[in-house]
């Protein structure tokens, strides 16, 4: 039996842009360089660190850093009223900022590849494209474009509080 149709067309998830590339060959050229100096003056432990602290910062900085992903319906659908859907995009520094600030498992943050999903693509492009990335959407239908670490911690503990759900949004007090 044939399936039918899909009613909504479907756009193809964000081509990655050449510019994401710039920053991750820039940080490896610049390092092998750096190393190859430090190898010509007798120097090779510096010279083999550096060349691994490049390799590991391209590949940090890079799109090839896939991350974590949810689909989009399904982050959407499983949201509450305290939770926060995180759209991001690899190579983008400001979603890594966030990724590095918020990398605990958190049950009440969803990360969305904007690479990887074409629905997260398209409600990206309605919201301004890459220049809202990354792209918070909290449970109460909040919005946070070019989400800042201080801007997520906010509103998530704002989202919270009103959820009734005390102090998940930010650090735990020591």
């Amino acid at each position: 039996m044939a399936q039918p149709p899909d009613p909504a067309p479907r756009t193809a998830p964000l081509r990655v842009p050449a510019s994401a590339w710039l920053r991750p060959a820039l940080l490896l050229v610049g390092g092998l360089l750096v190393a190859a100096l430090l190898l010509a003056v007798d120097q090779l432990v510096a010279a083999v660190a550096m060349a691994l602290f490049a390799l590991l910062m391209g590949y940090w900085t890079s799109p090839l850093r896939s991350g974590q992903h949810e689909p989009l319906t399904s982050a959407l659908a499983a949201r509450g009223p305290g939770d926060s859907v995180i759209l991001w995009a690899p190579g983008d520094p400001l979603s890594a900022r966030l990724q590095t600030a918020v990398r605990s498992t958190r049950t009440d943050v969803t990360w969305v590849n904007v690479y990887r999903d074409a629905e997260a693509a398209q409600l990206l492009a309605e919201h301004g494209g890459r220049e809202a990335l990354p792209l918070v959407l909290l449970g109460d239908g909040t919005e946070v474009r070019r989400a800042s670490v201080g801007a997520f911690l906010d509103a998530s503990a704002a989202a919270q509080e009103a959820a009734g759900r005390p102090g998940t949004g930010g650090p735990d007090p020591a």
